[in-house]
């Protein structure tokens, strides 16, 4: 049975397009298609397998003023991946 060692990177969260007229542009999916093939093949290419892709919420409560002045939690939403290597 195998061990492994993991490591898990988080994707960057928002990108900006800019559309511009008169110029051939890719899609909004191969835009976000190719920041992945990016990252996994960074990753790959440092002997890290590609393992999965998760999505995780982060639940940050107020302050101590922010609870004062009504202020409600703030979910923030992550995607990472994580590689394996065999150790």
């Amino acid at each position: 049975m195998a061990e492994w060692q993991y490591k898990v990177v988080a994707l960057q969260r928002d990108f900006k397009v800019i559309n511009k007229a008169f110029r051939a542009r890719p899609t909004n999916e191969d835009i976000l298609a190719d920041y992945l093939q990016s990252v996994i093949t960074e990753h790959t290419g440092q002997g890290w397998e590609f393992y999965r892709i998760d999505t995780v919420n982060m639940v940050e409560a107020p302050g101590c003023l922010g609870s004062l002045l009504g202020h409600k939690e703030a979910t923030t939403t992550y995607n990472l991946v994580t590689f394996r290597k065999s150790v």
